[in-house]
């Protein structure tokens, strides 16, 4: 960009001073000053922006981003906190109003009751059929003998 820059400007300098000029002592020291004054604002821009502006725009964006973070990871628990209380709140009031909460938990405890039952009956059906297997085998081998 630099070489780029310098070379454009130089010789679009040069030419428009060619044109008019003649003499080509004029011509070489106006191509040194115009390339000294370009490669000296380029210095300057450059050395401005490493000192200046990218620390500061390091620092801008650090700030930004742990401030947003911040504060949409606050606004974020927040509203979920209240959220689900009044979620919570709104149902068990309502639930209670209406009674609900004790059919509600008279239906956990039927499904607790049933679960419990239906493992209990395939436990025992389990334990009743082999405890059966082991006796009919006990009756075969001590009627063979």
């Amino acid at each position: 960009v630099r070489t780029y820059v310098r070379s454009t400007y130089v010789r679009t300098y040069v030419r428009t001073y060619v044109r008019h000029t003649h003499d080509d002592d004029v011509r070489r020291r106006s191509l040194r000053y115009v390339s000294l004054v370009i490669i000296t604002y380029l210095r300057y821009v450059r050395t401005y922006v490493r000192t200046v502006l990218l620390p500061y725009l390091t620092l801008l964006t650090t700030l930004l981003t742990y401030v947003t973070t911040t504060y949409v990871r606050t606004y974020v628990r927040t509203y979920v906190r209240t959220y689900v209380v009044r979620t919570y709140v709104r149902t068990y009031v309502r639930n209670v109003r209406y009674g609900t909460v004790r059919y509600v938990t008279l239906r956990y405890v039927r499904t607790y009751v049933r679960t419990y039952v239906r493992t209990l009956r395939y436990v025992t059906l389990r334990y009743v059929t082999l405890l059966t297997y082991l006796l009919l085998v006990t009756l075969v081998s001590c009627s063979s003998t």
